[in-house]
C-alpha cells in the first residue's frame, strides 16, 4: 500500500504516524484511493479536487492509496477508529467497504463519489449522468465517422461504464441512425482499468474491422486503445479528466467527468456543516458533464464543435433526453 497527506508532512513517516489524526479544525478528513492516485484520469480528479480545497479553504485531507477491497476496508476502518470525522472514496469498487465502515461507525461521515449507496443516514452517493457524456462523445464520433463504424470499449461492466457506453451508442445513432456500435469489456474485475495491453488488443481488433472512432470509458487501459487507433489512424475519445493532449491529432476529445468539481464539493460541505447524506446526480445541467476543446483538439472538431455543443445545451435542458439502460446493444435511446 501507499500512503501520503494533502497536507505538508515528512514522507518518512511510520504507518502509526500517518494514522494519528491531530484534532483541530483544519483536519477535516481523509481520502481513500482505489488502485492508484496518479492515474490521468478519474483518481486523479479527486487528488486534484481536495488539493484545491486544500489550497482554497485551508482543510487538511490525510489519503491512503489502497489496491483491493479489503485495504479499502480497513483504511475507512482506521481513520474512523482514530476519529475522522469525514471520508471519502472514489468508484463503485469501494461501495461495499463503505457500506461495512459506515454501519461500524454511524458518527462518521462517508461520501462515495461514482458509488450507489441510497438508505444509509451517514452516507452522501455522488453519482454523475455519464450516459449524458457519452451520448455527446458518441455525436461526435458518429458525426466525424467515415466507414460508419465505432467502437466503445469499457475497462469493467460496472454501472458507470455501462452507462457512458449506452449513451454512447443512443449519441452516435443520433448523429447516423444507419451507424454500427461495436463495444467490449477489458476486463471482468478493476484490473481492467489499469491493462494497458488489454485495452490495445481490443482497439487492435476493432480497427481491423473498420471502426475509425474508439470512445475507451476505461481508465488508464483507454491509453493502449489510443495507441492502437493512432497506428490505425484512427479517432480515440477519452474520458473523466481532459485527455486531449495524450496523442494530439488522434484523440477526438474527451468525455468529461467533473470528479474534482464533485470532491472540492464534498471538502466545502464538510468545512461549512453544509453536507448531508442521500444520493445526488451531478448532470449536464450543473456542469456535471461536458466534452473537450482546446489547442490540442481545435482543428479536428471544428467541423462539428457548433453541432456538438447543441447537442449538449439541449441535454441541459432537457430537450433530449437519454434513458441509461442495462446493456449496450440498443441499451439507450433518445425519448
Amino acid at each position: 500500500m501507499k500512503y501520503g497527506i494533502l497536507a505538508s508532512v515528512c514522507l518518512g513517516a511510520s504507518l502509526a504516524m500517518a494514522f494519528t489524526i491531530a484534532a483541530n479544525a483544519q483536519t477535516s478528513g481523509a481520502i481513500v484511493f482505489n488502485g492508484m492516485k496518479n492515474d490521468g484520469a478519474f483518481n486523479e480528479l479527486g487528488f486534484d479536487g481536495s488539493k484545491r480545497a486544500k489550497d482554497e479553504l485551508g482543510v487538511t485531507i490525510r489519503e491512503r492509496v489502497a489496491d483491493n477491497e479489503a485495504e479499502t476496508t480497513e483504511a475507512l476502518r482506521v481513520f474512523a477508529k482514530n476519529g475522522v470525522e469525514h471520508l471519502l472514496t472514489l468508484g463503485f469498487a469501494n461501495t461495499e467497504a463503505v457500506k461495512t465502515v459506515a454501519a461500524e461507525y454511524p458518527d462518521a461521515k462517508f461520501t462515495i463519489i461514482d458509488g450507489y449507496i441510497p438508505d444509509m443516514p451517514n452516507v452522501r452517493s455522488v453519482l454523475f449522468a455519464e450516459h449524458q457524456s457519452g451520448f455527446i462523445a458518441g455525436y461526435a464520433a458518429g458525426l466525424k465517422s467515415k466507414t460508419g463504424k465505432v467502437g466503445a470499449i469499457g475497462g469493467v461492466d460496472i454501472p458507470p461504464v455501462r452507462k457512458f457506453m449506452c449513451g454512447f451508442a443512443a449519441g452516435a445513432a443520433h448523429a447516423n441512425p444507419d451507424i454500427t456500435v461495436v463495444a467490449d469489456y477489458v476486463s471482468d474485475t478493476p484490473a481492467g482499468f489499469r491493462d494497458l495491453e488489454g485495452g490495445m488488443k481490443l482497439a487492435e481488433g476493432m480497427t481491423a474491422d473498420s471502426v475509425d472512432v474508439i470512445f475507451a470509458p476505461a481508465g488508464r487501459a483507454a491509453e493502449g486503445a489510443a495507441k492502437a487507433a493512432e497506428k490505425a489512424g484512427a479517432y480515440a475519445i477519452m474520458v473523466d479528466a481532459n485527455q486531449n493532449g495524450f496523442i494530439p491529432g488522434t484523440v477526438l476529445t474527451t468525455a468529461l467527468k467533473r470528479v474534482d468539481e464533485a470532491a472540492f464539493a464534498t471538502w466545502k460541505a464538510a468545512q461549512d456543516g453544509t453536507w448531508e447524506p442521500g444520493v445526488f446526480t451531478m448532470t449536464a445541467a450543473e456542469n456535471g458533464v461536458d466534452w473537450a476543446v482546446d489547442e490540442h483538439n481545435k482543428s479536428a472538431v471544428s467541423d462539428i464543435e457548433a453541432q456538438v455543443n447543441a447537442v449538449k445545451a439541449a441535454l441541459a435542458s432537457g430537450e433530449i433526453t437519454v434513458a441509461p439502460a442495462a446493456g449496450v446493444d440498443g441499451c439507450a435511446e433518445v425519448l
